[in-house]
């Protein structure tokens, strides 16, 4: 979505987004039953880069990926996206919810 429309759905639409990122809480993080694992583009003091088609990190995410070729875990994927990308932009793991190992080392995106 360009970011001309982005700026402009979020203006049109400024406080509902906003009350719902004033009622989230890291305290609401613990009550999460299920795991979650989520890959961001970049740390919290960082940005993330643009481009034509992708942003830097999704394109590195589906080189890494290789349309399913990938044959390691999340923490695996992770790591090897993190090595393509410049220091600037360092992608973060992130965990909440209940603690599973095997599922940080299960084959990304399967059920």
């Amino acid at each position: 979505m360009p970011q001309s429309v982005q700026a402009a759905v979020y203006r049109r639409d400024r406080e509902a987004y906003d009350r719902i990122q004033n009622t989230r809480t890291a305290k609401d993080l613990a009550k999460i039953d299920a795991s979650v694992l989520q890959i961001s583009g970049c740390q919290d003091n960082q940005t993330s880069a643009d481009g034509i088609v992708n942003g830097l990190f999704t394109g590195t995410l589906l080189e890494v990926w290789r349309g399913g070729a990938f044959a390691g875990s999340y923490r695996g994927l992770h790591r090897e996206i993190v090595k393509r990308m410049p220091p600037d932009q360092t992608p973060n793991l992130f965990q909440a919810g209940a603690p599973n190992s095997a599922f940080v080392r299960q084959r990304p995106f399967t059920i």
